[in-house]
Order: C-alpha cells, then structure tokens, then sequence
C-alpha cells in the first residue's frame, strides 16, 4: 500500500515539477516572452495574478496578491505550450505591517510611512484607504477630462 500512495504522489506531482515558474511583486507588472504563439490562455486564480497581451510573443504579467497560481497556454489546435507557476510576493522591505489584535494595516515607508492598499489588511483600514485612492484616481481622470 505505501508503494503505491508513494507512486501515485509522483504521478500528481511531476507535471507541476516540470512547470517554469515565475516570481512576481505584489503591484508590479514583469514582461514575459512566449516561446511560441498561443491562441488560449487560462490564468488559475486571476486575484493572484493577471496578464494583458502586448502581441502574440510578449505578455506583461500583473502581481495582484500574494500566493501561488499558474497560467496555462495552448495553441491554435488546443495542445498544452506551457504550464507556468506563478508566485507573487509582497513588496520588499520598505512595507511596514502593523498588527493590532485582529485588524492589520500596511503601510509603504520608502521615504514617509503612509498607509497602502494590502490584500489581508483589516476591512476598515483597507476600505478607507482604497477610498481615497478612489477618490484622487477620479480627480485626476475629471481634471485630464477638462484638458481636452
């Protein structure tokens, strides 16, 4: 019996073996060059991560969240190109999280500390924050708008 438990453990694991992998930042994008082109492509969990297609050999891929997806790519016939796994991280050391009890903020501290929008941070904080993001992102589209 552990024989095969132990076979079938390889089984399952060794397409995901031979998948390239990808690392991403959380909110920032990374060119990726196809080796051939493809005509589908199916993102595991699109809140981890995100592609736009920039041609038919160059995506740029997209960290949303922290975690761990993968990104299929087939041709015009429906045959697998390439499995990819992606992994997103979070920023690096200018990120400041703040734990009090339950509810977290996160904060960027490249120069100032401010708070930022953080996937895991407490509803109130995360809310107010995305709010003026929000709010500032409609200022500035109303004042390009009147430019015109």
């Amino acid at each position: 019996m552990r024989k095969f438990l132990i076979s079938l453990a390889v089984l399952f694991a060794a397409p995901a073996a031979h998948a390239e992998q990808v690392w991403l930042t959380m909110d920032q994008v990374t060119p990726y060059r196809l080796k051939q082109d493809v005509d589908q492509i199916v993102i595991g969990n699109p809140s981890i991560a995100d592609i736009t297609i920039q041609d038919n050999s160059r995506l740029l891929m997209f960290g949303k969240a922290p975690g761990l997806t993968n990104i299929f790519l087939f041709d015009a016939e429906g045959n697998e190109v390439d499995n990819i796994m992606v992994r997103v991280r979070s920023a690096g050391s200018e990120m400041l999280t703040v734990q009090r009890g339950v509810g977290r903020t996160t904060y960027n501290c490249m120069t100032v500390c401010e708070p930022t929008i953080t996937v895991g941070d407490s509803t109130e904080n995360f809310g107010a924050v995305s709010a003026q993001v929000q709010q500032k992102l409609q200022q500035a589209q109303s004042s390009a708008n009147s430019a015109d």
